[in-house]
C-alpha cells in the first residue's frame, strides 16, 4: 500500500511472532544495510506492517516493488520520570484520574510530569496538578490532547 511519502511492508508471520507483542512495538534495525528505527504496528492478519518513508527507501537503495533484506529487533521504548510528589498525592485522592493513569503509556505520564514541574510559579504548578486530575478523569491521556 502506497501514500505520502511511505511504503508498508508486512512482515512475514513468523518474524512478526517473535516480536515480544502483539501491539505496537519499537523497532530498530537495517533494510538493506540502512540502519532504521521506527514501529512495528498490527496488520489485522495475525502479522505487522513497518512503514518505510523516502529516506529510509533511498538509504537501502530500494524502489517500491524491490525484494529487501531486514535485520530487525526490539527498540528500547522505555521512558524513566519521576512522578512528583504533589501529583502522586493528587492521583491518590482521584479513584477515576489514577484509574487512568494506570492505563496510559510511560511516555504518556512522563509528559503529564514534564508539563507539571515546567512550572515556574507554585499557583501554576497547583493549576496544572488540578488540571490534570481532572483531564485523566474525563479519560485525556495527554497535555496536549
Amino acid at each position: 500500500m502506497e501514500g505520502k511519502g511511505w511504503t508498508f511492508v508486512t512482515m512475514p508471520r513468523t518474524a512478526s511472532e517473535k516480536l515480544p507483542k502483539r501491539g505496537r512495538i519499537a523497532i530498530e534495525g537495517t533494510v538493506n544495510g540502512f540502519a532504521f528505527k521506527t514501529s512495528a504496528f498490527p496488520d489485522g492478519n495475525g502479522s505487522h506492517n513497518i512503514q518505510l518513508n523516502g529516506t529510509m527507501r533511498e538509504g537501502a537503495k530500494a524502489a517500491v516493488g524491490d525484494t529487501a533484506a531486514f535485520v530487525i529487533r526490539p527498540a528500547g521504548d522505555t521512558v524513566e520520570f519521576e512522578l512528583p510528589d504533589d501529583l502522586a498525592s493528587a492521583l491518590k485522592k482521584a479513584v477515576k484520574a489514577s484509574a487512568q493513569w494506570e492505563k496510559i503509556t510511560p511516555k504518556a505520564k512522563a509528559e503529564w510530569a514534564v508539563w507539571v514541574t515546567s512550572a515556574k510559579k507554585e499557583e501554576t504548578r497547583t493549576a496544572r496538578i488540578a488540571k490534570t486530575i481532572e483531564r485523566l478523569t474525563k479519560g485525556d491521556k495527554r497535555p496536549s490532547d
